[in-house]
């Protein structure tokens, strides 16, 4: 688990800033939540952002956390099946 969450936190742009990483690493970091979270969260607490500027970070959430929700229901509904 540290070896998930530990380089998700780093590259999410909390503690390191993701202008400085490569251009790759930051297209792959968008699939992770952590990153539209904290892009999320310090535009409102550092900047004041309201809804219509952190709109695309809400709906990105949304649609990832609705994908994992989506995959963990599959595979609970196949492992439900298997066990009757």
């Amino acid at each position: 688990m540290i070896l998930v969450l530990i380089p998700l936190q780093v590259l999410s742009g909390g503690l390191t800033a993701r202008d400085s990483m490569s251009e790759l690493v930051q297209d792959l970091m968008l699939i992770a939540p952590n990153t539209h979270f904290v892009t999320l969260a310090q535009s409102i607490l550092y900047r004041g952002a309201g809804f219509e500027v952190v709109w695309p970070e809400l709906l990105a959430l949304f649609v990832i956390g609705s994908g994992f929700f989506g995959a963990t229901l599959w595979y609970f509904r196949k492992a439900m099946t298997n066990m009757a």
